[in-house]
């Protein structure tokens, strides 16, 4: 049996002199009378093929490596029935053979990949392999005159902070619609933290603001959203620029965005005041009667 330069089992590297993985304790198969270790690639992480490294030269095997890579970024041969790290099932059931169906678990673009080849969380801050630092810090900049360096002088901003051109049809930032939603079915009120809510609510039902009167907010850079009267951003205390604003829509049932005191609708002709008074009125109706039956 010849040794192999990493583990099959945790994918540590294992030396030529070594009998047991120091990792997990599995037998390597070094055999002292054979002089001749044979470097295959590491079946561990995909990070290690990062190297511009050919590994053919130095497999030895009669057929050719074939292998196939887990949700949890391990690399298992193609006749693996189970991943070794994470245990997933790899092979098909004769059923789902039938049925055409895929169960092999698929790589998940949720995961980060080291410099040093270890795949982590997303979430997470330093590599579980080598501590390395996988998100970098915020650097705040020290620029105060960034809320007034306009890009357009007829610009739209969008809730995200991102400055638009005035007839954008979504932000180029986060992509949120900026003219019109798509028909909606019946006529919303656009809340300053962009939720979408019934226009007969009294309140939001994501940040609490009074949707019975027109709201506006401040909107800086960095992206958060400030009270009118405040003159600095509260998250990044940046000077803040009063143009930089988004208010309470309108949301007419076509899906146009509409302002606050619109009484028709520019896209279908709707008497937006009508149809929001009838709403309300019913709506007040409904729960007097429910008061009346308690």
């Amino acid at each position: 049996m010849e040794s192999k330069n990493y583990c099959r089992i945790c994918g540590h590297r294992i030396l030529p002199n070594e009998p047991y993985c120091i990792g997990c304790g599995h037998k390597t198969g070094f055999d002292a009378n054979n002089a001749s270790p044979v470097l295959i690639p590491p079946v561990h992480n995909i990070g290690f093929f990062n190297f511009q490294i050919d590994f053919s030269p130095y497999i030895n095997t009669k057929n050719d490596f074939k292998y196939e890579i887990c949700s949890c970024g391990y690399l298992n041969d193609i006749n693996n029935e189970y991943c070794y790290m994470c245990g997933a099932k790899r092979s098909q059931s004769r059923l789902s053979k039938i049925f055409k169906r895929d169960s092999k678990p698929k790589f998940s673009v949720d995961n980060v990949l080291c410099e040093c080849g270890a795949v982590n969380s997303r979430e997470n801050i330093f590599c579980e392999m080598c501590g390395k630092q996988l998100q970098e810090e915020e650097v705040r900049s020290n620029d105060n005159y960034s809320n007034f360096n306009r890009e357009f002088d007829d610009s739209i901003f969008c809730f995200c902070g991102e400055e638009n051109e005035k007839f954008s049809q979504f932000c180029r930032n986060c992509g949120l619609p900026l003219v019109n939603y798509g028909n909606l079915g019946q006529i919303a009120i656009l809340c300053t933290c962009s939720t979408l809510n019934e226009v007969t609510s009294d309140f939001c039902i994501e940040c609490g603001n009074n949707l019975k009167k027109l709201d506006t907010k401040i909107v800086c850079i960095c992206g958060h959203k400030n009270h009118k009267h405040l003159k600095f951003c509260e998250n990044c205390e940046r000077p803040l620029n009063p143009q930089r604003n988004v208010k309470t829509r309108l949301v007419c049932s076509c899906g146009e965005i509409l302002t606050w005191d619109s009484d028709f609708c520019p896209n279908c002709g709707k008497n937006i005041r009508r149809r929001i008074s009838q709403k309300n009125s019913i709506n007040s109706t409904v729960k007097s009667l429910k008061d009346m039956f308690r």
